[in-house]
């Protein structure tokens, strides 16, 4: 190999290290962590749910239970810091591993271009959930497969440790015993067949036995659109969808259109060769090719499963890539051999100006994705103070709580019985996931929901827009009371009955409300932007808002502005705050609003509309 031909595969490597050393960012690692602590506490794997209050008798078939036992411990002795060093290495080790795969077939430049499309497409799930297992087993399967596929099945027993391993870390083991039944209808063989059908088969040595083995299946039920409540959730959209954008979502799309397009050309070239020669085609790789369309398939119906795509299909366009190389002219093949050191070249470079972007934020602002570069805890992400605010009031149960703060709160459990919902769907089952989204949006159905358990008080995320009309419509009963809020959730409680928590809960405010007001205070990074706190602090901002702090609202915003937020935006938001200036009387601060907005858009009317008036 030459040296300069290492270069960009060692560079795109070390992009998919820069892209997983992320902060914990997403909010179903909390329950992961709450069901290891189970796990260790009690010494036993649970088979009905314990971290909530609302369906205690439901089943709960946990088959990542050694993922969540794993990464307690990890977190237990060495700290949350050593989680985003573990996600790091975990995806680093699946880049290297895929490369290892495309390599032998197409060479080390070209290879490091289709890795470097696969990690801009899985590096949306970088983030530290059981997919940190399941993405390098992945790999370890399709090594394995190729290369018994290649040796008459020899090899294939490899197959039967990593399935018992992998059943006993993610619902995703299901990819890879497709993997295994693909590899052998496309290339028969005895030892294939009965140490593929015993890999399969130990699928059943898991905590749930048969009922662990068929568990994928339903969770597919999730993500097949055949209950609309689903797609509220942002991973089980089609990537297809209109309101899914992004880096990944762009390249995943270039990936499937072009690879569809190169496993139909390697076809004709493998026929075209046996026309030159009179004798039967070379390989031709169905297997590989009816586990492309199976993962293609997957990928059409959830975002969730793109990164699955990038990874699992790869090897097989390197193949097919392969194959249509050997009907190209001469001169094409040459003339692709001169580009090599070039391409090579640009590859390297996009891959160091990729990784500045990501650990100075910036990449993650264009992308419009909430991820920090760095380790630890993403602060302004989860209900962390408000959760310690409820402990400290010792307000009442039980608790209600919104999805996104379900994680969260099932790992830090402030009043001790449980929470109402988290990520956990196949716990909760359809049926109530489905009455929670209902209730969302509807007085009525909320109230009665939350006289059904009992709920007492509620701690809501209000990042997102439907959140902020709940909080706006339960405080309009005047059945429920404010007495907490900041950058990431607002706390409220039932007023009849709890006079007492309400009054505690009022003799901690100040200082409470301090701590917010010194964490929005902090002194702004110069050369890098903190996806985290610009989402918290836009999100504190639109809160004051709709409960009626317009002052309060318009000062969070002016902190907001000096945290890299783009122009578009900043007009935005200024427009805004000009409009509320001159309702309330105050044209003078409405003025200088008006005259930053025309400093940025001199064209825009609304402004000069305003500033007239």
């Amino acid at each position: 190999m030459r040296r300069w031909d290492r270069i960009a595969p060692a560079l795109v490597t070390s992009l998919a290290a820069v892209f997983a050393f992320r902060r914990l960012d997403d909010f179903d690692t909390w329950w992961h962590l709450a069901a290891g602590r189970f796990i260790a506490l009690h010494k036993t794997i649970p088979a009905k749910d314990v971290l909530s209050h609302t369906v205690r008798d439901h089943p709960w078939i946990n088959l990542q239970w050694g993922f969540d036992l794993a990464i307690y411990a990890l977190d237990a002795l060495l700290g949350p810091v050593s989680l985003s060093i573990a996600a790091a290495a975990a995806f680093t080790l699946t880049t290297w591993l895929l490369y290892r795969l495309v390599r032998p077939e197409i060479g080390n430049t070209a290879g490091a271009v289709l890795v470097l499309a696969a990690v801009l497409v899985a590096q949306d799930r970088f983030n530290i959930r059981p997919e940190m297992a399941s993405f390098p087993l992945l790999l370890v399967v399709l090594a394995i497969l190729v290369r018994a596929t290649r040796a008459g099945g020899r090899g294939a027993w490899r197959l039967l440790p990593v399935m018992l391993v992998w059943v006993n870390l993610h619902a995703l083991f299901a990819v890879g015993a497709l993997a295994i039944v693909c590899a052998f209808l496309g290339a028969p063989s005895r030892r294939l067949a009965l140490w593929g059908l015993v890999s399969v088969a130990a699928a059943i040595v898991n905590p749930f036995g048969v009922h662990g083995a068929l568990f994928p299946w339903k969770l597919l039920s999730r993500i097949d659109r055949s209950d609309p409540s689903f797609q509220s959730i942002a991973e089980f959209r089609s990537p297809f969808s209109p309101d899914v954008f992004g880096t990944s979502a762009a390249v995943y799309k270039v990936l499937l259109i072009g690879g569809a397009a190169v496993a139909l050309a390697a076809l004709v070239a493998r026929w075209v060769q046996r026309d030159r020669s009179g004798r039967a085609p070379l390989f031709l790789d169905l297997g590989g090719l009816a586990f492309f369309a199976s993962l293609a398939a997957l990928s059409l119906l959830a975002r969730r499963n793109l990164a699955l795509f990038a990874l699992g299909a790869s090897p097989f366009l390197a193949r097919s890539l392969a194959a249509t190389g050997t009907i190209l002219p001469e001169r094409v093949r040459a003339a692709l051999r001169r580009a090599e050191r070039p391409v090579g070249l640009a590859v390297s470079g996009a891959a160091v100006i990729l990784a500045v972007l990501v650990a100075s934020g910036w990449f993650y602002r264009y992308d419009q994705q909430t991820h920090d570069f760095g380790a630890g805890v993403m602060e302004g992400r989860f209900p962390a103070r408000a959760a310690d605010f409820v402990r400290e009031a010792r307000l009442p149960g039980r608790l209600y709580n919104d999805l996104a703060s379900g994680g969260y709160l099932a790992w830090d459990d402030p009043i001790g019985d449980g929470v109402f919902v988290d990520g956990r769907l196949e716990v909760y089952d359809t049926a109530f996931y489905a009455a929670y989204v209902a209730a969302m949006y509807d007085q009525a159905r909320w109230d009665a929901d939350a006289e059904r358990y009992g709920v007492q008080t509620a701690i809501v995320f209000h990042h997102w827009e439907n959140r902020r009309q709940l909080i706006q419509s339960l405080l309009g009963t005047a059945r429920w009371s404010l007495v907490y809020a900041d950058e990431a959730a607002a706390v409220l409680v039932r007023t009849a009955g709890n006079e007492e928590a309400i009054a505690r809960a009022g003799a901690l405010q100040d200082p409470w409300n301090a701590r917010t007001r010194a964490w929005l205070s902090r002194p702004a990074a110069r050369f890098s932007f903190d996806a985290g706190r610009v989402e918290a602090t836009r999100a504190f901002a639109r809160l004051l808002a709709i409960l009626g702090d317009g002052d309060g609202s318009a000062e969070v915003y002016h902190r907001l502005f000096g945290l890299g937020i783009t122009q578009r935006e900043e007009v935005d938001i200024r427009l805004s705050l000009a409009r509320y200036f001159q309702q309330v009387g105050r044209t003078d601060a409405a003025r200088p609003e008006l005259d930053r907005v025309l400093e940025i858009d001199p064209g825009n009317r609304e402004a000069r509309a305003l500033r007239d008036r």
